[in-house]
């Protein structure tokens, strides 16, 4: 995933990259000194097995055009404690869920997750849409739309001390790039985060069309959401949530006064993402949605 967040702080976007998107990977350091050679066509998470969290970084520059700033990767354990230091995620299913694979039983409804069935449900594909991984770019979305409402509703951004224990259970569970490894630039990030209405949060999948047994851009759309993020221009969706999830409500929040002497606006007027391009945002309340063949 991709985060953009605008220079005055008033909209993010986070980009969901299929792992199965086939790309170009650029040459990349190999950790002794030395090199890997480039690869013109390989699916993106080769790039983590073939050269670390470097070569993913330059793999994702060079798809993008965007310079990336910080960079981490979370494992299974790490998502099992960072859950558990958010004090648990609640997510809606439309039906029962049951994955075999990821370890994942739901009941449809509301479920309160952390731990393992947070990681279960972040690593369900088969359990969810029509068990491919768009469709669970789709339920983690529903995950992560519920997080930042949860973590708005109970103002921990705005606490110091909240801030610092998620920014410290951050430092211990999660691989960071050197540019991140500072507690204090962690919190720093999550505080640039605090003012942001979650209907500026927007969560989208990488534009992307079925080839062979995996995905590939769809250049137009894809250059259109990059161009924006490279621009400094937040995106609208106008597509649905994509196979993984349907959404139930939209949450509204009171607009935040103005503050004198903050950061400047934005560099232009938001860009009207086409119908395929599938996402949500903060505000809206979504369920995931059963495995159905």
């Amino acid at each position: 995933m991709l985060l953009h967040v605008s220079a005055d702080h008033k909209d993010a976007t986070v980009v969901s990259l299929p792992r199965d998107l086939y790309v170009s990977i650029p040459s990349c350091p190999d950790g002794t000194g030395g090199s890997h050679n480039a690869m013109r066509r390989q699916k993106l998470n080769t790039s983590l097995s073939y050269g670390g969290l470097a070569c993913t970084v330059l793999t994702v520059k060079q798809l993008t055009g965007l310079e990336i700033d910080y960079a981490g990767v979370i494992e299974f354990d790490g998502v099992i404690e960072m859950s558990n230091a958010v004090g648990g995620v609640p997510v809606c299913v439309s039906g029962d869920i049951v994955d075999p694979y990821s370890g994942l039983d739901l009941k449809a409804g509301d479920n309160s997750l952390q731990g393992a069935q947070a990681l279960a449900f972040l690593r369900t594909r088969h359990g969810v849409g029509d068990g491919s991984d768009l469709a669970r770019i789709g339920n983690q979305q529903v995950f992560l739309s519920s997080l930042v409402r949860t973590i708005k509703s109970a103002d921990t951004l705005a606490n110091p001390l909240k801030v610092y224990g998620l920014a410290k259970a951050a430092a211990d569970n999660i691989q960071l790039s050197e540019s991140l490894r500072d507690v204090t630039t962690i919190a720093s990030l999550g505080v640039a985060l605090k003012d942001v209405d979650p209907a500026k949060v927007v969560f989208v999948q990488y534009p992307n069309r079925l080839e062979g047994d995996g995905v590939e851009p769809t250049v137009e759309e894809a250059e259109l959401l990059m161009s924006a993020l490279r621009e400094d221009r937040p995106v609208t969706l106008t597509g649905d949530t994509g196979l993984g999830s349907e959404t139930v409500e939209t949450v509204q929040e009171a607009p935040a006064p103005a503050e004198p002497g903050g950061a400047g606006e934005a560099a232009g007027p938001a860009v009207e993402l086409p119908e395929n391009v599938h996402g949500q945002t903060a505000a809206q309340v979504t369920c995931s949605r059963p495995f159905a063949d």
